[in-house]
This record gives structure tokens, C-alpha cells and sequence, in this order.
């Protein structure tokens, strides 16, 4: 029996397509897992563009999808996790994938793994994160969710060396990274401060205010004047998928700040920055840059119990990222044109 997916081959740009393809059997230890919505974030647009993507060994096409809320045989929903173990080094034994010191790692939608645009996936109860039902009309982002929920983990661990937690936040960028690292950052009772392009009448920069937060739009102010009109900031998450943003961002960096770096950057590109000044800073004010990518069952856990406070703190809030909702056989049209959208999601079931 087969089955309908979308699909790419690996750093061909417009390769895009839908392929029938074999209804996964479950193995030994499995579990069928019915496919009801998916996601679409910016690593899906840059494989589409072909900048990056790995199809898995013996197979000429990838199978896109690394965002996903499923559904059991029995009834209960399911969020897949992306990252698989390498199996061998101490961090994948321990259950963090997400720190592999191997590279033989492979991920859903990614690298080496087929991904969940696609009716049926065949997985390991291990890689499974029960959701509660309430949680239906939000458990999709449970995956972006906990890239922000292991950052916030890692600068917490961090922040420790210091006598005094963390009073300001700022956040580059507003797609759902950013939105809900905002939204985040203001449940922990941060004064916050989100930078991103668009106007401050968009529907970002709503969301940004409805939580609390500033907004900010680099139309107005640029990310290398933002420490002399809005300050310095204890803790900075960079989720623009700029790296030239990224870096601009390291003057707003308070006295013993830390900058978290979320964006993975594809192709290659060039920029001149000056590296001494970058070391003087770094060292002088005792300031910590770290980049974090992927999470473990703990951070998908963390970010569903965050995304659950979110909708009591701010009801309806989480919806508002939702910008396009797209059934299956239409999906294909959604990836040339996601500049405006925040997140668009792909119905299955």
C-alpha cells in the first residue's frame, strides 16, 4: 500500500514534487504513527532552495517535514521528535542526541531521515512525546518550542556564574522562533525586547506588545544602534537566519551578558568584522556566545509545559502564529511565497 509524500532531491533547487511512496510497516518496537498536521519553518525553505538536506542512504529523494503533531492507533496524539542517536558517544547513550559528538546523527525532514510530509511515519515509542489533549490546538509548535526551551535551559546554566539572574532580553527576529522566545522571556518575568523587519504595525510586532514585550523594527533602528536607543541586554537569542545580524547584535550585549545563536545559516556568504574588537568585548565584559540547534525529550517536555502556560497567560495568543492553514494536495504552493507568513500548516488528517 502506498502512500502520498512530499518530497525534494538534496541541493536541486525546484526538485519539489509529490511521490507516492510505501506505507511504512512498523518493525519490532514501533508504532504506526498517523500524520495529522504539519509544519513549515525556514530550514524547510532553504532545502527547497537547495542549500542544504541529506537524503538517506540508498534513496534519491528526501522526504521534507521535521514539525509535526500524530496521532496512535489508539487514539492519542503524539509529537515526533526530529533528532536520532548516533548510538555510540556519551551524549547520544544519555538521551541528548542534540549534543552528538559524532555527527552520525539523523534527523526527520533533515539529514539521512525521512520527514513527516507524508500520511504515516513508523517509529520508536522513545522518539515519541505524549501530548495531552488539550493541547491539540498548539502541539504542532511543541518542535520550535523546544529549541527555545533548551536555549533558555543553557543560559540558565550559564547565567549561574553570576550572583544576579538575567533582568533583559532581547530577541532578533520575529518568525516563530523569536515569537515564542518572547513570549517565553516574558513568563519568566523578563523585560523584553524583540527586533525584526517588518513595520511596527505588523502582525508581529502585535503579538510582540499583546505579551508584554517591545518591538522594534530595523527599518527604524538598525541591529548595530540598538544598544545606544534601547540598551544593553543581559540575555540575546538570535533566530534571523542572518548571521550578519547575528553578529551586529554582540554590541548590545550587556557587562557578563549571554547571546544565544538559534539560526542555521545556509550557503556562504562573506563579511568583514572586526575581530579584534570582538575579542576585546567578549573578554573584557566577560560576555558568553553560544549557538544551540535540535533538543531532547527533556526540552520537548519543557517547551509543551511552556506552550501551556502561554495559552492560560495570554489566551488565544498562540493561534495568531498560525497564519495559513493548507490542505495536503495544495501544499506544494506554499513554499515559494512564505515571506509574510509566520507559520504555515499542512493539514493531513
Amino acid at each position: 500500500m502506498n502512500m502520498r509524500s512530499i518530497v525534494i532531491t538534496p541541493s536541486r533547487p525546484g526538485s519539489l514534487r509529490y511521490e507516492d511512496i510505501p506505507r511504512p510497516s512498523p518493525a519490532p518496537g514501533e508504532v504506526l504513527v498517523k500524520i495529522v498536521e504539519a509544519g513549515v519553518c525556514r530550514t524547510d525553505i532553504e532545502i527547497y532552495e537547495g542549500l542544504y538536506g541529506e537524503a538517506p542512504a540508498g534513496s534519491g529523494f528526501l522526504v521534507m517535514g521535521h514539525e509535526a503533531l500524530g496521532r496512535l492507533e489508539n487514539g492519542d496524539l503524539v509529537v515526533p521528535m526530529v533528532r536520532r542517536s548516533c548510538g555510540a558517544c556519551e551524549s547520544c547513550l544519555s538521551g541528548e542526541p542534540d549534543m552528538c559528538f559524532t555527527g552520525n546523527f539523523v534527523e526527520r525532514g533533515i539529514k539521512g531521515l525521512h520527514g513527516m510530509f507524508c500520511e504515516y511515519i513508523a517509529e520508536s515509542p522513545r522518539y515519541l512525546v505524549p501530548l495531552p489533549g488539550d493541547a491539540r490546538a498548539y502541539g504542532v509548535l511543541a518542535e520550535p518550542m523546544s529549541i527555545v526551551a533548551k536555549a533558555v535551559r543553557q543560559a540558565e546554566m550559564m547565567s549561574r556564574r553570576v550572583p544576579r539572574s538575567p533582568e533583559r532580553a532581547l530577541v532578533l527576529g520575529a518568525g516563530p522562533i523569536g515569537l515564542l522566545a518572547t513570549m517565553v522571556f516574558r513568563l519568566l518575568g523578563l523585560e523584553t525586547v524583540t527586533v525584526a523587519r517588518r513595520p511596527a504595525s505588523s502582525a508581529k510586532a502585535k503579538i510582540v506588545e499583546a505579551c508584554g514585550g517591545g518591538y522594534v523594527s530595523t527599518g527604524e533602528v538598525p541591529v548595530p544602534s540598538l544598544a545606544e536607543k534601547a540598551g544593553l541586554f543581559d540575555l540575546i537569542l538570535e533566530a534571523t537566519g542572518d548571521a550578519g545580524a547575528a553578529f551586529d547584535c554582540l554590541t548590545a550585549s550587556a557587562v557578563n551578558g549571554i547571546v544565544c545563536f538559534t539560526s542555521v545559516t545556509g550557503g556562504s556568504g562573506r563579511r568583514t568584522i572586526d575581530p579584534d574588537r570582538v575579542n576585546r568585548e567578549l573578554v573584557l565584559g566577560n560576555r558568553t556566545i553560544f549557538g544551540t540547534v535540535n533538543a531532547n525529550r527533556g526540552d520537548f517536555e519543557t517547551g509543551l509545559s511552556y506552550l501551556k502556560r502561554i495559552d492560560l497567560a495570554y489566551p488565544g495568543l498562540l493561534q495568531k502564529l498560525f497564519t495559513s492553514r493548507v490542505p495536503f494536495e495544495k501544499a506544494l504552493s506554499v513554499f515559494p511565497d512564505q515571506a509574510e507568513e509566520i507559520k504555515t500548516i499542512i493539514e493531513l488528517a
